[in-house]
């Protein structure tokens, strides 16, 4: 269960809100990128949202168990700070993405909906889409060694 400050209760009990979804991706390279569906930057957390980013999301869906969640985001190349040569040089893979529902009006009222890595990113043209994963598939990844009756190392090596 998500924990709301009181403020952004207030906002959505109020009937009328001014809501928008925000974007953080922090890419391999450590650089931190923000995009935002509302019509102006939003500014948060030392990150500026950037409007216009022509970013859209599918519809988001949840899973019992550790199958891999759903979501995709869309997005044209619009934005100066997507560049091409950066998704096609790996920056964007395995990305951390966050994802907020912010109002708008006041951006201190937010909640983090949810917290994930970008998988598969698809580029078409002047457009990309990337598939956002949960945490799920970490835990089914293999780690480690494996330790079995028979011993898997040699005579002299390290």
């Amino acid at each position: 269960m998500k924990s709301l400050s009181s403020a952004l209760v207030a906002h959505l009990e109020s009937g009328v809100t001014t809501l928008c979804w925000c974007w953080r991706l922090q890419r391999n390279d450590g650089v931190a990128l923000g995009f935002t569906d509302h019509d102006r930057d939003l500014v948060f957390d030392g990150t500026t949202f950037e409007a216009a980013a022509g970013f859209t999301a599918s519809e988001i869906r949840d899973s019992v168990g550790l199958a891999v969640d759903n979501l995709e985001v869309e997005s044209a190349l619009s934005s100066d700070r997507l560049r091409e040569e950066d998704i096609l040089g790996g920056l964007y893979d395995d990305a951390r993405v966050e994802i907020w529902r912010v109002n708008w009006q006041s951006p201190d009222q937010r909640v983090l909906v949810r917290v994930g890595s970008l998988g598969e990113v698809g580029r078409n043209g002047q457009a990309f889409t990337g598939e956002i994963r949960g945490l799920a598939p970490y835990l089914q990844q293999p780690g480690g060694r494996l330790y079995q009756y028979g011993c898997d190392a040699h005579p002299a090596d390290a």
